[in-house]
């Protein structure tokens, strides 16, 4: 009997302290709102090089490295 709950307790402080270790999935952080906007408009202007700015609610101008405008893209 009492070897039994020694060895309960000393399972559940195992799984405890290396449980997270074993965890197949590893912890992905949550993206920024800014790196989620930053990613969408460089998929809409199609160039990895090309920047966007947003000049109103909703509407993106794409510019090349250049500052030259190339495309306005609405929502």
């Amino acid at each position: 009997m009492k070897a039994t709950i020694t060895l309960t307790l000393l399972a559940a402080f195992a799984l405890g302290a290396f449980g997270p270790a074993l965890d197949a999935a590893p912890a992905v952080k949550p993206t920024s709102a800014q790196a989620r906007f930053n990613a969408a408009t460089a998929a809409m202007c199609g160039s990895e090089n090309a920047t966007a700015v947003e000049i109103a609610p909703g509407v993106v101008q794409c510019l090349t490295t250049g500052g030259r405008k190339t495309k306005q893209v609405s929502k």
